[in-house]
């Protein structure tokens, strides 16, 4: 197990397990002895630039007075070992994301979080992951070493009760993996996939708040592009530096699982209708994750109602008195706005023939959808 920032000064903290598995020995290009029922699953190269990037912001940016940060359980799987230079200034090599590692670093990212109830645990996952249609599966570096393809795989649903009888009130689970339909498990009543913690109570009640989300729906694909942070982690970082905040108190912006899981899906939306980073157990009003340390802004995505005048218009925002002009013709336009008084407007070239009323509103993070009615 590899650890850093560790603070055992007494009080409420931030405790923060992070994986990112992109080397698998025994699937598909792996430097191991291939699994015959692969699955036609092979390397990944964004998994493991998203956990660094992941680390980097919790390590680096990660801001919670009421938790501040007290340790980040890392384990990243790729070709050549990780290592990292903390805030701190340790260096250490990043030990990769075995099963039997991950069990030593889930016992004591546990026992951290479980010594006092206004603890915060943070929990992230990039890698493999399938499913059978209800739950969802995450691989380890060494899945594929046994003929049982599921010995090395972490039961999300299960993992989330053993997490149950943790003290800590505060949860959030962030899983950025595939949970495409696999028939063989489905088949199959004797899953042999872990949790590496004691088996939680399903009959206990918590009592606190344990969210997970998710960067895919249940039977489909998670997307990154290769050596870059995926789709999911980057619509993450932007929501927790940016936008997925309320006002918990009344005198600052701080993010929450609530308007991050909002953030994410408008950040994700491919404007196909379909809803992205679904969401298990959002309960309650949320829990302060981070504070930011500057005024919000606001994803809005900006639609003409009539699509044959997106070619002659010129769309543009303005707020805090200045005006940013849509730089190419996107449609709807994706873009962060500062929170507050905005006015949205377009032009249109004279051969259009088009006309558009402005839309004056007051921005509120995370997310405003804006329609401009074309004459």
């Amino acid at each position: 197990m590899t650890a850093f920032r560790l603070d055992d000064a007494p009080g409420p903290g931030t405790h923060v397990f992070l994986i990112g598995v992109g080397a698998y020995p025994h699937l598909k290009g792996g430097s191991g002895r291939l699994i015959a029922r692969h699955r036609d699953l092979g390397q990944l190269k964004s998994s493991p630039v998203s956990a660094m990037a992941m680390l980097e912001w919790v390590d680096r940016s990660l801001n919670n007075p009421e938790a501040p940060l007290k340790s980040i359980e890392v384990l990243i799987s790729q070709p050549d070992a990780a290592t990292y230079t903390d805030a701190g200034g340790m260096t250490q090599q990043i030990d990769p994301a075995t099963w039997d590692n991950y069990e030593v670093a889930a016992q004591a990212w546990f026992d951290r979080a479980d010594s006092h109830p206004d603890n915060v645990a943070l929990f992230y996952f990039c890698g493999h992951g399938i499913g059978d249609g209800i739950n969802t599966y995450l691989l380890m570096q060494d899945s594929g070493a046994s003929q049982d393809f599921l010995r090395q795989a972490l039961h999300v649903s299960a993992f989330r009760v053993a997490m149950g009888a943790c003290k800590a009130q505060k949860q959030l689970f962030l899983v950025d993996a595939c949970r495409t339909l696999d028939l063989a498990i489905v088949l199959n009543p004797h899953s042999s996939a872990q949790t590496g913690l004691a088996p939680g109570d399903v009959m206990q009640v918590f009592d606190g708040s344990n969210p997970v989300l998710h960067s895919a729906r249940q039977g489909e694909l998670a997307f990154g592009m290769p050596g870059e942070v995926s789709y999911f982690t980057k619509a993450l970082l932007l929501g927790v530096s940016r936008c997925a905040v309320f006002k918990p108190y009344g005198n600052h912006w701080a993010v929450s699982p609530q308007e991050l899981q909002k953030a994410i899906a408008a950040l994700m939306d491919d404007f196909s209708g379909k809803p992205q980073c679904p969401a298990d157990g959002i309960v309650g009003v949320g829990f302060q994750l981070h504070v930011l340390a500057g005024p919000p802004e606001v994803v809005v995505h900006v639609t003409l109602d009539n699509d044959e005048a997106n070619p002659f218009a010129e769309i543009s925002y303005t707020a805090l008195g200045a005006t940013v002009i849509r730089p190419d013709k996107s449609h709807p336009w994706r873009t962060f706005v500062p929170s507050g008084q905005c006015s949205v407007q377009a032009s249109f070239e004279p051969v259009g023939g088009f006309t558009a009323a402005p839309v004056d509103t007051y921005l509120v993070p995370p997310f405003q959808n804006i329609l401009l009615e074309v004459q």
